[in-house]
């Protein structure tokens, strides 16, 4: 099993729609975990277009928590079945309560979250969190300081440099705890405005994080993973650079995945 965090430091560069096109491509079974405490679901209204009632995900987590009850089977009990293999966990439906949880309500996720492949009857399931953005002191730090990778998600315009340039030494505090500080990356998704864009080498340099893939600005392909609008070509712009990226983080992953007790 491996953990994948995908978070942003500023802007709306496109975490949610990134983390669910990935869940959806995967070469494993994969569980998408809805992690945003800013907003309430965005696969539900999104991809999925409305068909589910916000009636299961972390905020039941949460209440589970509170009363000691929180475990394996109480986490996947509030999964939506995606397609063969595919899972989700919607996020909170109580930004008051997303926003109260506590670093030990996260700590507490994480075990959970680790003896997820012997509740889904999927060994190799690998899940991906979307965290929506991070702050210096996120509470969500457990879970990402555990994750097998770190994706920086930026857009390629001097703003965005810099919130990820500002962000960068919280990053390597938190990593550093378990010894992660090299699982981080960048995904960059590129912008179409003229004269204001800089090179994926160019921003690498600038906040000192590897390059794992970019995303061509294919707002038609996205718009699936975001929308729920037509599967795109898989020989679209989008798709092929998901393609490199899934190939290139894949590879990231081998030396690195969890492997649940009893399941080596």
């Amino acid at each position: 099993m491996s953990i994948i965090y995908l978070t942003s430091t500023g802007g709306a560069p496109g975490v949610s729609t990134l983390a669910t096109a990935l869940t959806m491509n995967w070469p494993r079974p994969a569980l998408l975990l809805e992690a945003d405490v800013s907003k309430t679901s965005h696969i539900l209204g999104g991809y999925l277009r409305g068909q589910y009632e916000h009636t299961m995900g972390l905020t039941e987590v949460a209440v589970a928590n509170q009363h000691g009850l929180l475990d394996v089977e109480k986490l996947f009990s509030q999964t939506i079945d995606l397609g063969p293999s595919r899972y989700a966990i919607p996020g909170f439906n109580d930004l008051g309560g997303a926003r109260g949880t506590s670093v030990a309500f996260w700590a507490n996720l994480l075990n959970s979250i680790n003896r997820l492949p012997g509740a889904a009857l999927a060994p190799d399931l690998d899940v991906f969190v979307d965290a929506g953005r991070f702050w210096v002191g996120d509470t969500r730090t457990p879970l990402m300081a555990q994750a097998d990778s770190v994706i920086v998600v930026t857009g390629n315009t001097l703003p965005d440099i810099a919130t990820v340039q500002a962000s960068s030494p919280a990053f390597a505090e938190a990593l550093e705890t378990t010894g992660h500080r090299d699982f981080i990356g960048l995904a960059i998704t590129t912008t179409p405005i003229k004269g204001q864009s800089y090179s994926a080498h160019e921003i690498s340099n600038a906040t000192g994080l590897p390059l794992l893939g970019v995303l061509p600005w294919d707002p038609a392909s996205a718009a699936h993973y975001s929308h729920g609008a037509a599967a795109p070509s898989r020989r679209s712009p989008y798709h092929r650079a998901l393609d490199d990226l899934i190939r290139h983080l894949d590879e990231a992953l081998a030396e690195r995945r969890y492997v649940p007790t009893g399941q080596e």
